[in-house]
C-alpha cells in the first residue's frame, strides 16, 4: 500500500507538485449523496462515551451541524502545474488559443517558456438542508486566478426547490459532456461561462428535466472610431436546456436568446439586434466506465460563450454608418475516455470553433481555433492525482494568417476529502 507521504515524496522528486484533472465543479443538484464524516479518534465517529462527535451529513463528506437538520462540508484542492511550451503563446497559466501569435509577428519570434504555477488551487463550501419548500443549498467556491493570484470568485449561489439564485454555470452550458483533461482551460470549443442568474430547474417526466434562467447580458463587440457609445442590453440573456438522463448517460439540448444592443450618444442613433444559440450535448457509457462525449453548437450573436471567441468582441459588427449585425459561429468538441485499471485513466479531445469571415472584421480577428489533446491520470492514493497531457492548437485569423503551439503540461493534486 501506497502510503500519502510517499506519494509527496514522489511529486517533489518528479517536480510534479499539485495535480489536477483540471476538473470543474459539478453543477447544481448533480453532487450524489451519502458519505459520513468521522472524529480522528474512532472510525465511526463515536468517543469512549458512545455518542458519536460528528454525525453524518446528507451528502459525500459532509457532516450534521450539532442540533440542527443542516449538513456542511468544507471542499476543494491544491493543484500545481508544471507547463512547457514549446512556442510562444499569450496565456501561459491556461492553454487559449485565442492567445496563439500568428507567424510573422513580433510575438511569434519569441520562444517556449517553462511556468510553474498553483493558481488553480480552490477551495468551496457546501451547506444543504431539507425544508418544507423543497431541497435547500448554499455553495459558494474562489480559486486564485484573480489578477497577482488573487482569490476570487466562481460560484456563489442558492437553491431553494426549483428555484436558483446566484453565480454558476450559465444554462447553456453543460459541464457534465466535457471530456477529461489536465489543463485548466479545456476545450476551447465548448461553452464555458460563469455569470449571475435566476434559474428555474423542474421534472417534465421520468428521466427528463427542464430548466429556463434569465442570466446576466454582456454583449461583446467593437464600437468603431468615429462613432459615440456603448455596447449593452436592456433585457436578460434567456437561455434554457431539456435533459433526458438514464443511468448509461445523458443528452442535453439548449436554446439561447439574447439582445444586442448599441446605445449611441447621439440622438436617434441607437441599434439593436436579436441573438440566438444552440447547444446539444451528450456523455454516454461506452465499456466499462469508459465514456464519449460531445458538444455541437451553433448560433448568432452569441459569440461570447465560445470559450475560444469569448473576450474578442465578435458577437456581432458594428458598421462605421451604426447599423449593427451579429455575427455566425459554431463550435464542436469530441471527447473519449478510458481507464485502463481503477487508478489509471487516459483522456483524447479535439475541439474547433470558427466565427464567420466578414469585411468589417479586422484581419486579425479571429476565423477559425482548433486544439487537441491527450493525457494520462494516476491516482497512486485516494486524495491524490498525477498526470501528464499533450496539447496542441493552431489560430487562424480573417487574413489568413495563423499560429499554433504545442504544450506539455505536468499536474499533481491534493483533495481535501
Amino acid at each position: 500500500m501506497i502510503r500519502p507521504t510517499s506519494v509527496l515524496a514522489l511529486g517533489v522528486l518528479l517536480l510534479v507538485p499539485a495535480v489536477g484533472t483540471a476538473q470543474e465543479t459539478a453543477p447544481p443538484s448533480a453532487a450524489p449523496a451519502g458519505r459520513a464524516a468521522t472524529s480522528p479518534s474512532d472510525p465511526t465517529g463515536a468517543p469512549p462515551g458512545g455518542q458519536k462527535v460528528v454525525e453524518e451529513g446528507l451528502f459525500p463528506a459532509s457532516f450534521r451541524i450539532p442540533g440542527t437538520d443542516v449538513s456542511v462540508a468544507i471542499g476543494g484542492y491544491i493543484k500545481v502545474d508544471f507547463i512547457q511550451d514549446f512556442k510562444a503563446i499569450g496565456n501561459v497559466d491556461d492553454f487559449q488559443t485565442n492567445s496563439i501569435p500568428a507567424e510573422g509577428t513580433a510575438a511569434a519570434a519569441q520562444s517556449g517558456q517553462t511556468n510553474i504555477h498553483a493558481r488553480e488551487t480552490r477551495f468551496n463550501l457546501d451547506v444543504r438542508a431539507d425544508s418544507t419548500a423543497g431541497k435547500f443549498r448554499a455553495f459558494v467556491e474562489g480559486d486564485f486566478f484573480g489578477s497577482g493570484n488573487a482569490f476570487r470568485l466562481r460560484h456563489g449561489f442558492g437553491e431553494i426547490g426549483p428555484l436558483l439564485g446566484g453565480q454558476t454555470w450559465t444554462t447553456f452550458m453543460d459541464i457534465s459532456a466535457r471530456p477529461l483533461t489536465i489543463d485548466f482551460e479545456g476545450p476551447d470549443a465548448e461553452a464555458f461561462v460563469r455569470q449571475a442568474m435566476v434559474r428555474f430547474t423542474r421534472p417534465l417526466a421520468p428521466n427528463w428535466t427542464f430548466a429556463v434562467a434569465v442570466e446576466d447580458p454582456t454583449p461583446q463587440f467593437v464600437v468603431p472610431s468615429g462613432l459615440s457609445g456603448t455596447a449593452r442590453s436592456n433585457v436578460p440573456d434567456i437561455p434554457g436546456y431539456v435533459r433526458y438522463q438514464r443511468k448509461r448517460g445523458h443528452v442535453q439540448v439548449a436554446a439561447l436568446l439574447r439582445q444586442l444592443r448599441f446605445d449611441s450618444n447621439e440622438e436617434d442613433g441607437n441599434e439593436t439586434t436579436m441573438g440566438w444559440g444552440l447547444n446539444a450535448t451528450f456523455a454516454v457509457t461506452t465499456v466499462g466506465k469508459d465514456a464519449v462525449q460531445g458538444q455541437f453548437l451553433i448560433g448568432e450573436g452569441t459569440s461570447r460563450y465560445i470559450e475560444s471567441l469569448g473576450g474578442q468582441n465578435v458577437d456581432a459588427v458594428l458598421s462605421t454608418t451604426g447599423d449593427l449585425s451579429a455575427l455566425r459561429s459554431q463550435g464542436a468538441v469530441i471527447g473519449y475516455t478510458h481507464h485502463w485499471n481503477d487508478v489509471v485513466r487516459s483522456g483524447i479531445a479535439y475541439g474547433t470553433a470558427r466565427l464567420e469571415n466578414d469585411p468589417a472584421l479586422s484581419g486579425t480577428t479571429i476565423e477559425r481555433t482548433q486544439d487537441f489533446r491527450v493525457n494520462l491520470l494516476w491516482s497512486p492514493y485516494t486524495l491524490v492525482d498525477l498526470g501528464g497531457e499533450v496539447l496542441w492548437g493552431r489560430r487562424d485569423n480573417q487574413d489568413g494568417s495563423h499560429g499554433d503551439n504545442w504544450r506539455l503540461q505536468f499536474t499533481t493534486i491534493y483533495r481535501l476529502h
